[in-house]
């Protein structure tokens, strides 16, 4: 099978790990079934919005110069080029949270991924949440959250965290990203010293490669998420195989995540107090099996994901098969 992935998140020589789940996703999938994927990134995140413009007359190109059976969609205005073309093969869409969760500046990415919605075959989200929102503009949905790999994302043999004299909070992300609410984060640092928690230091994950990442929250003593939207926040699942205590505000699909995981919360709303209050009693609680318990997951496994995409277009290579075996059986009859 020949598909092309458009997407607007994908590695680079200068940036590594800039959507590399994307690009583990198609290598996990190739690995359940033969797939033949190419590559198109709009790099609008560090080449400029003119990329997605750009994107409405290349795609077609792009398209039309290889015998694809479908075109793979990761972010909503990813696929702003079928506003205008119309390619006849299967068309799908992955939606990553920000591309339908409106939430203030992101407002005309929303509008266009609605638009684009009714021009494909198949959308997955990441949550409930996203699936009720979409269905009002095209019926065939699947919740399919991103998956991680936990063997990557493990202690080592023998590790075992010790208390230290200073505790230390993950930021799962970047400061300068608007959505990830790095003031609030700041509030609750502020809070927890007034409860009487001062031996406290953050840690950004910015500018990190996947090792530094994983080491970091190995040696990591809470992960506080303070977004204002996600989807299915690959930050957690990686922090929940790295056995680490996860506070978080009420976002995407973290409470079904956290369902039953012990030593983590979701608070009920994004107040610094509440928050605090949640990190504190974290920080002083006894050891879990956090790992081992979210390993009974399986939705959240890279395998697993992968198995669900390929059977997927296995359905339909399989489909196209047989109409071309109906379509000769004809031709010979005549």
């Amino acid at each position: 099978m020949k598909i092309l992935v458009v997407t607007n998140m994908y590695p680079t020589p200068n940036y590594p790990t800039f959507g590399i789940f994307i690009k583990e996703q198609i290598e996990d999938v190739q690995k359940e079934m033969d797939l033949d994927a190419d590559i198109y990134l709009i790099d609008g995140t560090h080449r400029g919005k003119l990329e997605y413009l750009k994107s409405i007359f290349t795609i077609p190109f792009k398209l039309a110069s290889k015998n694809y059976d479908a075109v793979h969609i990761h972010y909503g205005i990813s696929g702003i080029f079928l506003l205008f073309f119309k390619p006849k093969i299967k068309k799908y869409m992955t939606l990553h949270g920000c591309d339908i969760q409106s939430w203030g500046s992101n407002s005309w990415h929303v509008w266009i991924t609605k638009k684009i919605l009714r021009k494909v075959d198949l959308v997955y989200v990441q949550n409930q949440k996203m699936k009720k929102v979409v269905e009002n503009f095209n019926s065939n949905v699947e919740i399919v959250p991103c998956g991680i790999n936990p063997s990557f994302f493990a202690p080592p043999l023998n590790f075992s965290k010790r208390r230290k004299e200073e505790f230390l909070i993950v930021f799962p992300g970047s400061p300068k990203i608007e959505v990830k609410n790095f003031p609030l984060f700041l509030e609750v640092m502020d809070s927890l010293k007034k409860l009487g928690v001062k031996n406290i230091k953050y840690q950004c994950l910015e500018k990190m490669s996947r090792e530094q990442v994983r080491d970091t929250m190995l040696n990591s003593d809470c992960l506080l998420m303070t977004s204002i939207s996600e989807g299915s926040p690959q930050v957690i699942k990686e922090a929940l195989y790295c056995d680490l205590p996860i506070v978080s505000v009420p976002v995407g699909d973290v409470h079904e995540m956290l369902s039953g995981i012990p030593n983590c919360k979701v608070a009920s709303s994004h107040n610094e107090d509440e928050l605090a209050l949640l990190v504190k009693s974290t920080l002083f609680g006894d050891y879990a099996p956090i790992r081992e318990t979210f390993l009974k997951k399986i939705q959240y496994t890279s395998h697993h994901v992968a198995k669900r995409l390929a059977h997927w277009y296995s359905e339909l290579t399989a489909k196209d098969s047989t109409l071309n075996l109906k379509t000769k059986d004809k031709t010979l009859a005549g």
